[in-house]
């Protein structure tokens, strides 16, 4: 099956397939509605008692949101925030969404890179988690790119709560569902093309109608003239020739 003609498009469609996959690679992970609640240890120093980060919105690489402090005695305190995957926080609540080990974690000049990749539990579930060491280790979990554990030798805080995951393959935050879109959309393409093209290679079908022969007429039964021999229908009364009158059978 030749498939010369779709060749160009084929590869277009394939160029878009590794742009789309490239640029989720280094997109924000995280989307609006989410939230993740963050606990400190005992001894760590904090006023707090837990930190939640609510997310209202997502424009390009930049995060906006709240974030509400729980204090052991008096109310919560919320303030809004806009944070860049571009560029670090203190703690560094966001990065890129599917880093790999010896990724930098910004685009700034000396930026800390990934350093390895691990597994560990957070909000009850299993996650793969990308982390760098400064003067002080974080995990971020690597499909979303949001922190879950910050650790150092005077302070720690770890995610506990969170609405981001838990939706399996069809949850649309992470880079697994995306490239599945994308995959099953160039399949199916592929599969059209292949398709229409075996349907104008087929020649139509033409059909040899063959028209049946007339039936030959059997000629009529004929008799002969008992006096002069001639021939004449079998039902004729008399001899068309001598006038002679023929027996009728």
């Amino acid at each position: 099956m030749h498939l010369t003609r779709y060749a160009p498009l084929i590869f277009v469609i394939l160029i878009f397939t590794l742009s789309f996959i490239s640029v989720m690679a280094t997109s924000v992970g995280v989307q609006s509605g989410h939230w993740a609640k963050y606990t400190p240890s005992v001894y760590s120093g904090y006023q707090y008692s837990s930190v939640t980060i609510s997310i209202s919105s997502v424009s390009g690489t930049a995060i906006y949101g709240t974030m509400t402090y729980e204090f052991p005695e008096g109310s919560p305190q919320t303030s809004s925030f806009q944070y860049s995957i571009s560029t670090v926080g203190t703690p560094p609540y966001f990065i890129p969404a599917n880093l790999k080990v010896g990724d930098a974690i910004n685009s700034g000049l000396g930026a800390p890179r990934i350093a390895g990749v691990d597994t560990r539990s957070y909000a009850g579930a299993s996650r793969t988690v990308v982390y760098a060491t400064g003067w002080a280790t974080y995990y971020w979990d690597q499909q979303t790119g949001i922190l879950v554990e910050q650790i150092s030798v005077a302070s720690s805080l770890k995610l506990t709560e969170t609405n981001i995951w838990g939706g399996g393959i069809f949850d649309t935050s992470t880079l697994f569902f995306w490239v599945l879109i994308v995959v099953i959309v160039v399949i199916v393409a592929a599969l059209a093309l292949v398709v229409l093209s075996s349907l104008r290679k087929k020649k139509p079908i033409t059909e040899t109608v063959t028209t049946p022969s007339q039936p030959v007429e059997k000629s009529a039964k004929t008799k002969y003239c008992l006096k002069c021999g001639t021939s004449m229908p079998s039902d004729s009364i008399y001899c068309p020739k001598c006038g002679h009158k023929q027996p009728q059978t």
